[in-house]
Order: C-alpha cells, then sequence, then structure tokens
C-alpha cells in the first residue's frame, strides 16, 4: 500500500480550499425572485413550489418579464419552467420567444426550445431550433439558424454564437471553429454551409434562402457580423448567382447593407474601347471622417497609359465642396490609324481635368441670407473626357462647355443683391473665340408695394469680352410694376395692367450690329392683360374651362438691329412684357397678343383615373413691321405666325396629378400608370405650313415604358431629330429596352443601344450592346457589347466585356 506523500496532500487541500471558496461566492450571488400572476396558482411543497397556469405572468425583482400558458417556478432548486407559447423580456430591450423555458436563476441561465425566436435590442430577428441564453453575458449560442437582419438582409447556419456587448454574430458550419482554414473549407463537403443575402424574403420566415430569396448569395464556412463595426466577414465565400458557383475567395468582408459610407475597394469593372483597347477600372471609397470622402479610380489600359480619377467631398453645416479630377501622361502612340487605316490626329501630352464646386450659405455678410457659389472647370483637350468615356456627377463624356464663375447672391425681405464673375468657354469654338469674359455683374433689386401695385426697382452693371475684341459695358436701371387683378363680376373679365420703364446706358468696342462708343437708351412699355374664364360643368366629374385671353402692349424706344438672333416664337411669348427674352434691346411698337386655353377634366365618381386635355392657340398681332426683328420669330411682319400647345394627360388615379409638372419635362418615372402627351406647334400665319413641331410622349403600364421626343423645324430653322428610349417588362423580372438618337436632317444616328435584363430587388444581370457613330480627330465608331452583373446594394457592376465577339 502507497503511503499519501506530505507535499502533494497540502497541494490536494489548498485545491479544495480554492474551489470551496467559489462556489460559496456564487452561492451567495443574488438570485433574482420572482411573483406570479395567472387564472389559477397553485402553491406545493410548503409554498416552495408554485404551479401558474392560464396567462401566466412572472415579474422579476429587476423587471424582467416571463409570459406563457403555464408557469414552474421552484424556489428550492432557482428554476422557471415554462409551457406553450413562452416569452422571455429583459431589461435590456432582448426578447426571446419558444414553446418551452427552462431558466436557471442560480446561473442566470435561459434553455429555449422548438420554434425558437430571438429579437435582440437592435430589432434583428433569429429563428432557432434550440437556443441557451447567458443572460448577464448577453450571450446566446444555437444551431439551425434563419434570421433577418434590421435591413431585411438574411442569415441562415448551423452553429451560431451571438455577444451583444462586443456586437459580434458569428455563424459555422462546423461547431469546431478553432479548425484551419483548410479544414473548414473541406467541411464544405461534408457539411452543409452559411448562407448570406440582401435578398428580400418573398415568402414566409421559415423557408430557407435558396427557397425564398434564388437571386444570389454567399455561401461560407465562417460569417461573422460586427455589429458595432458595421462589416460582415466571410471565410471561404462561394459567390452563387442563381444557384451557380461564379466566383470563390478564402477571404472576403463588406460593409452591412446598413452603412451608407465605409472605407475599401468598390466593386471592379472591365470594358473595351474601340479607341483604346481594354481597360480595368478598380475604385477605392476612403470614408475620411463624418463629413469629407475620397473615391480614388485608377483606369488601367492594355495599350495606353493609365488614368488616376479622384473625386473629393466635404459636407459642413453651411458648406460644401466637391472637387473631381484625373491625370494621364497622354496617348502612348500617337501616330495610331483607324479601323479604315486612316490616321488619328492624336496630340502628344498629358491629359488632365479639374473641377471644382463650392456652395455657401452665411448669414448678414451683406444682407441678412446670402449664397456663395464658385465653379472652376478645366479640360486639357475637348475630347478628353469623350474619349475616355469618363462620367461622374459633376462630369459628362459630352461636355462641350466649361464656366467659371463665382456668384454672390444676397437676400433680405425686400431686397435681393447679386454679384458675380463668369468665364464662359466653348469648347468646339476656335481658340481666338472660344472665351468669353463677364467681369463683373452686379445686380440689385428693391421689392415694394404701393397703390395696389407691386413694384421692382433692377439696377445692373455688366461688363463682357467675347469673340476675342468684342467689348461691352452695360448699365442698366429699370422698374417694373404690376397692378392687383381687377375683377369685374358682371362681366366675369379679370384686368391688370403692368409697366416697365427701362434706361440704359451702354459701351461697345468692335461689336457686331451695335453702335460703338457711349450710347444711352430710354424704353418704356404699357401693357393691359386681360383675361376672360369660361366654366361649363356638366357633371360633378367633367368641367370644360374655356380662358380666352388678350394682352396688349406697347414700348416706346429705339431698337438695335436683330434680326439675325435665333428666336423662334412660343405660345408663352404671346403674353410677355420681353418677347425677346433680353433686358437690353426689347421689342418696341404696338401689339396685341390674343389667344385661348381650352381645358376638359374628367375623373370618374371613385378617382380611380383622371384625364386632363387642354389646347392653347395664339398669334401677335402688331401695328406696323419692324425689321429690327428676328425672322424666325415672324414678330417682324404684322401678323406672327400661329403657334401653340396641347397636351393630354391620363392616370389611373387621381393622386398622379401631382406628379405633373406646367412644363414638358415630366418626372414620369413617379407616375404608377397613365400617359402623357405633350406638342407645340408654329403655323404660318396664311395656315399653309407647319414651321416647327415639338412633340413629346411619356407612357407607362404594368409592362411598357416609352419615353419618346420628336422636334423639326421647317424654313425658321433648320434641326430635325429624334430620341426615343423603350423598355418592355416581361414576366419573371426580365426587362427589354432600346433607344436611339438620331439627326434626321443629316440622316445620321448618333448612337442607339438594345439591352436584356434580369432585374430584382438585390440583383440586376444582363447583356448590353451600344453603338456610337459619332467620330471626329480622337473619336472612331465604336461598338460595346458588356455582361453586367450588380449584386445590390453593393453598387458599381462588374461588367465583363465582350466586345471582341461582335464582328466589325
Amino acid at each position: 500500500m502507497k503511503t499519501l506523500n506530505f507535499r502533494n496532500y497540502f497541494k490536494i487541500l489548498l485545491l479544495n480550499l480554492i474551489l470551496l471558496n467559489f462556489f460559496s461566492c456564487d452561492l451567495n450571488a443574488e438570485i433574482p425572485t420572482y411573483e406570479l400572476e395567472a387564472r389559477t396558482v397553485r402553491f406545493q411543497n410548503n409554498s416552495q413550489l408554485i404551479i401558474a397556469n392560464g396567462n401566466a405572468i412572472a415579474r422579476g425583482n429587476k423587471g424582467e418579464k416571463i409570459y406563457s400558458d403555464s408557469i414552474i417556478y421552484d424556489k428550492l432548486n432557482s428554476t422557471i419552467i415554462t409551457k406553450a407559447k413562452s416569452i422571455y423580456l429583459d431589461n435590456l430591450g432582448n426578447r426571446i420567444e419558444a414553446d418551452n423555458f427552462f431558466y436557471n436563476l442560480n446561473l442566470k441561465i435561459i434553455e429555449a426550445k422548438s420554434n425558437v425566436k430571438y429579437l435582440d435590442k437592435l430589432g434583428n430577428i433569429f429563428l432557432f431550433n434550440t437556443f441557451k441564453y447567458y443572460k448577464d453575458k448577453e450571450i446566446g449560442i444555437g444551431k439551425f439558424l434563419k434570421s433577418t437582419l434590421t435591413d431585411n438582409s438574411s442569415l441562415e447556419g448551423q452553429y451560431v454564437k451571438i455577444n451583444n456587448k462586443t456586437g459580434l454574430t458569428i455563424i459555422t458550419n462546423d461547431e469546431n471553429v478553432d479548425r484551419s482554414l483548410f479544414k473548414k473549407f473541406l467541411s464544405i463537403f461534408k457539411n452543409k454551409s452559411n448562407e448570406y443575402t440582401t435578398c428580400k424574403k418573398l415568402e414566409g420566415p421559415n423557408l430557407s434562402i435558396n427557397e425564398s430569396c434564388p437571386d444570389w448569395r454567399i455561401s461560407t464556412t465562417t460569417t461573422t457580423h460586427n455589429k458595432k463595426e458595421k462589416m460582415i466577414y466571410h471565410e471561404n465565400a462561394v459567390i452563387k448567382i442563381k444557384n451557380i458557383p461564379v466566383f470563390y475567395t478564402p477571404y472576403f468582408s463588406h460593409p452591412d447593407p446598413s452603412v451608407k459610407r465605409k472605407s475599401g475597394f468598390l466593386s471592379p469593372s472591365t470594358k473595351n474601347f474601340t479607341d483604346l483597347g481594354r481597360t480595368y477600372k478598380a475604385p477605392y471609397f476612403w470614408a475620411i471622417n463624418d463629413n469629407s470622402d475620397l473615391t480614388f479610380t485608377p483606369i488601367f489600359y492594355e495599350e495606353e497609359n493609365p488614368i488616376y480619377m479622384g473625386e473629393f467631398r466635404k459636407q459642413n453645416q453651411n458648406s460644401y465642396i466637391n472637387i473631381d479630377t484625373s491625370y494621364s501622361q497622354g496617348y502612348k502612340n500617337i501616330n495610331k490609324l483607324s479601323k479604315d487605316n486612316q490616321p488619328l490626329n492624336r496630340t502628344n501630352g498629358s491629359r488632365n481635368h479639374f473641377f471644382l464646386k463650392f456652395n455657401g450659405n452665411y448669414e448678414n455678410l451683406i444682407l441678412e441670407n446670402n449664397d456663395i457659389e464658385l465653379n472652376i472647370q478645366r479640360i486639357s483637350q475637348k475630347n478628353y473626357l469623350a474619349v475616355n468615356q469618363l462620367n461622374t456627377k459633376s462630369i459628362k463624356q459630352d461636355l462641350n462647355e466649361l464656366n467659371n464663375n463665382i456668384i454672390i447672391n444676397s437676400y433680405g425681405e425686400k431686397r435681393k443683391i447679386k454679384i458675380a464673375t463668369n468665364i464662359y468657354e466653348n469648347l468646339n469654338a476656335l481658340d481666338t473665340k472660344k472665351y468669353q469674359y463677364t467681369i463683373p455683374e452686379i445686380q440689385h433689386d428693391l421689392f415694394f408695394r404701393n397703390f395696389e401695385q407691386n413694384f421692382n426697382l433692377k439696377n445692373n452693371l455688366i461688363a463682357k469680352n467675347y469673340n476675342a475684341n468684342e467689348k461691352q459695358i452695360i448699365q442698366l436701371n429699370k422698374l417694373d410694376s404690376t397692378s392687383d387683378q381687377k375683377i369685374f363680376e358682371n362681366y366675369g373679365l379679370a384686368t391688370s395692367i403692368k409697366t416697365n420703364f427701362t434706361n440704359i446706358n451702354q459701351y461697345n468696342e468692335n461689336t457686331t450690329g451695335l453702335k460703338e462708343n457711349l450710347n444711352n437708351e430710354f424704353f418704356g412699355t404699357i401693357a393691359i392683360d386681360n383675361i376672360y374664364p369660361l366654366i361649363k360643368i356638366q357633371n360633378k366629374n367633367e368641367q370644360e374651362i374655356i380662358t380666352p385671353r388678350l394682352f396688349a402692349k406697347y414700348t416706346g424706344g429705339s431698337m438695335s438691329n436683330s434680326s439675325n438672333l435665333n428666336k423662334v416664337l412660343s405660345y408663352g411669348d404671346l403674353y410677355s412684357m420681353d418677347r425677346m427674352n433680353t433686358e437690353v434691346n426689347p421689342e418696341t411698337g404696338a401689339s396685341i397678343g390674343y389667344g385661348f386655353d381650352y381645358e376638359i377634366n374628367n375623373n370618374d365618381s371613385k378617382n380611380l383615373y383622371i384625364r386632363k386635355k387642354k389646347i392653347s392657340f395664339g398669334q401677335v398681332l402688331n401695328l406696323e413691321k419692324n425689321k429690327n426683328l428676328p425672322t424666325t420669330s415672324s414678330l417682324n411682319e404684322k401678323r406672327s405666325n400661329f403657334v401653340g400647345d396641347a397636351s393630354l394627360y391620363f392616370a389611373n388615379n387621381e393622386s398622379n396629378l401631382d406628379k405633373i409638372s406646367n412644363n414638358k419635362n415630366v418626372f414620369f418615372d413617379k407616375i404608377n400608370e397613365g400617359i402623357n402627351i405633350n406638342y407645340s406647334f408654329n403655323i404660318s400665319n396664311n395656315l399653309e405650313k407647319i414651321l416647327r413641331n415639338d412633340f413629346n410622349i411619356n407612357f407607362k403600364d404594368k409592362k411598357n415604358i416609352l419615353d419618346l421626343s420628336y422636334y423639326k423645324l421647317n424654313e425658321i430653322g433648320d434641326e430635325h431629330n429624334i430620341k426615343g428610349q423603350y423598355q418592355r417588362k416581361f414576366n419573371n423580372d426580365i426587362n427589354f429596352l432600346m433607344g436611339i438618337k438620331k439627326n434626321i436632317r443629316d440622316n445620321y444616328t448618333e448612337n442607339n443601344f438594345l439591352e436584356l435584363n434580369y432585374e430584382s430587388d438585390c440583383l440586376k444581370i444582363g447583356l448590353n450592346l451600344s453603338k456610337n457613330f459619332f467620330e471626329n480627330a480622337d473619336l472612331q465608331k465604336s461598338n460595346n457589347l458588356n455582361l453586367f452583373v450588380i449584386l445590390k446594394p453593393f453598387g458599381a457592376p462588374v461588367s465583363p466585356d465582350l466586345t471582341s465577339f461582335l464582328s466589325n
């Protein structure tokens, strides 16, 4: 028989003392007590066992609550057992639902089984088969997860650990989370993988992601959602589109969909250019701080030098600044030939652009409120943006003019002051005539009311330099007034009187068609505007309104020659004090603008639809001919052309009426279902020729969207073009789109495209074929075929270029 070594005995004794002290501390820890209420409450074992049945509620001394059909509270063993429809609410905002609970009050652990639903304090919903919740640590461990997060994205997996204190949710497909990455990868083939998607579930919450969100998902061995960092991390991630694996990476991370801005790489893309070859774009977004960020986008070319683009944004309390810029060393191959073996007139040197925009609002700078705008715009070569197809919020590839200016608008209760300088650059003009300078421009407006009239006293000073050596300085003083509308109730006539007195002091130097040196002119205008609305209501759901209008005015003064000005008369000009749209050379003489508006409004008794039909028609009569007026406007004749507008609007409910704009450009995407047609026309004064056709149609129903515009001028101009886009929606979220832009006058198609895509709430995938027919010294005609894939809400598309499959 072996004897016990004294040293070993001492160690055992010491270990027992430590264990005894540990358990005695735990036993002395505060155990929560509960009060029960229900339809029936029974006490057993000297009130140590309490059984509550029927709408039972157990209230803890620290604010916890338990609801169930049946609650058994064992005071002696410090446990609570529930049966059927059980709910646990802690005092931190967490909630657990299950068929039954076992709550160990000593260890403060809740075990939930069968139909478990856990809602954390952030609103995320987790469904489990079994779930164990450690109350004090705010840790939950569950099996067979199906969850819906607050941003409507979904997670599911085999084994889950939720830690509300650290903000971590870890989902694995293997209980042994400490395995190596390679062993985790092998477990994909042995165990069911975890799943993540941003697609909204189309059916009930008990369906799997594959069953309810089949568009795209990420399958992983481990997924970690860090709610504090708002990041999701994946290990052994396989991206599947329509259940087809398309991409694998051992590690993959991204912001959760609730994040609006987070530093990191954005989706890359590739494209083939006819002029430059294949390109690769890899943008990086840097959230510098709460109010500023930067997007850096290198564009790499297989055959040319790369372009480095940057866009910086900063939002302050009273101001906003945006800087958009890029740089390239220029062409590698200056003497490249086109597809027709013709030399391209490429130039040497670097390429770049720089756009800066600043907006600020400040108090008491000049007057009470002050808006400041600053624009700096520069492009090294006019075709630089078009050749590289650079498009951002600030720049477009078809940009053909630049505007550098600083504008201060100051507002008071009855005053307005504008101070501005402007440098305008026409990229398509000759170098000697491409710039126009306006330095300075100062405008002061004073508003007041007297004698039942509204007055505006305006003072302007503007200095201009254009066409290389033409100079103008204009100082203008102007007083406008409009009387209140006088209504003659016995006749139904509404009349208002308008006046305009203008003094123009003008200095001209080398200015084509204008008197040299200092000139002084005075113009005075008086007008009477008469409206005679006639209303006929056939029934409560139909209204007819015809409104004849007569606008008589006389302007005295000496007008300069503007016969070559490109002005086309419109219906709104008939009743305008300034039909020439210029303050420095107004139309003179006596004239009458007359016409009418005829409008019919219908809606059914239940307001399920509404119809609006309107036609306007009129003409200007001049007392005598005026050779100084533009010939294209027909205002130089005694009788102008007839002008008018016609419109038709139909929608399936009256609320859509709010979406209609007074002009032709309707925000049709916001209209649920309907049609909006606008037509403007000019007809010769002998009614023999149609001189202008301006037609726009917007149509939308559940399956079709059409946006079409047509414009043609005869004799009064030389324009003829058409632009249209059509979209057809098929079943199962399939869409077909086509578009064209064509100059009919020159029989020249500028561009067109065809596209077939599938689009749901979380995925867009399709093929796009586009053709560009425009060409110049740097640009050739081009065909592009792209397959694009957009995983929403990750933004920019992954676009493999398939142009090489197109035949020339």
